[in-house]
């Protein structure tokens, strides 16, 4: 248990930490990138990032290591899905964490998302 709990903590400070980069490295607040990925996209993508992520936690891995090299494969697989470039990706999130409105109105998107998907999963459970 506290090995997971670790592992967590460890990879929620290198999110953190990830967060306050791109956060301190912003382009000029009203310029937008030419490959803006649509709110609408962006909380799809969001939504299933945030999936990978949960089901990596999942796993119990022993080291922080093995963890990163499993949800980095896995994003990879996802982006490829979904027909997005990790570039275009982080550029696009970048600019939507400049602008609090866009994000908060993404992330009520992404919050749907999943309880439509919890709701699917517990129709299914009780079948």
């Amino acid at each position: 248990m506290y090995r997971l709990l670790n592992t967590q903590t460890v990879r929620h400070g290198w999110y953190l930490l990830s967060l306050l980069l791109l956060l301190g490295c912003q382009a000029p607040e009203d310029q937008k990138p030419d490959d803006l990925i649509s709110e609408d996209r962006m909380a799809d993508i969001l939504t299933e990032v945030h999936l990978a992520e949960a089901q990596t936690s999942r796993l119990s891995l022993a080291s922080t290591d093995s963890a990163r090299v499993a949800y980095k494969h896995i994003e990879t697989k996802l982006f490829q899905k979904m027909k997005v470039d990790t570039a275009a990706y982080s550029r696009s999130f970048i600019f939507y964490s400049s602008h609090p409105k866009y994000l908060e109105r993404i992330y009520q998107n992404v919050v749907d998302q999943l309880k439509k998907k919890i709701g699917q999963v517990d129709t299914l459970r009780k079948s």
